[in-house]
């Protein structure tokens, strides 16, 4: 079963950061980087259920090639909310804020 994947406004921004760093670092890596955030995004949609739950059914995803962590909750009515797309070492307070 496929479900839909959703990213709050605020895991949204966390991407669009991380993209404009990487993308000053050096031209295209930008992108890879949304590659990257897109691909676990595609497996969490298969595979929600793969990732332990680790604080209140939040759930962590680890990119391949970019040490970033997306941090989700499985929804009613087969959706996956992602709360924040941050780097491993951020503060984990910052996604905990998030989490009501």
């Amino acid at each position: 079963m496929r479900y839909q994947v959703y990213f709050r406004k605020e895991a949204q921004q966390d991407i669009l950061e991380a993209i404009k760093w990487y993308e000053k670092r050096r031209v295209g890596l930008g992108d890879e980087l949304f590659i990257a955030i897109e691909n676990e995004k595609h497996f969490i949609e298969q595979n929600p259920y793969h990732y332990e739950e680790k604080y209140k059914g939040i759930r962590k995803a680890i990119t391949k090639r970019f040490p970033y962590i997306l941090y989700y909750r499985i929804e009613l009515n087969n959706q996956v909310l992602i709360y924040a797309v941050l780097h491993m070492k951020r503060n984990p307070q910052q996604w905990k804020k998030r989490v009501k």
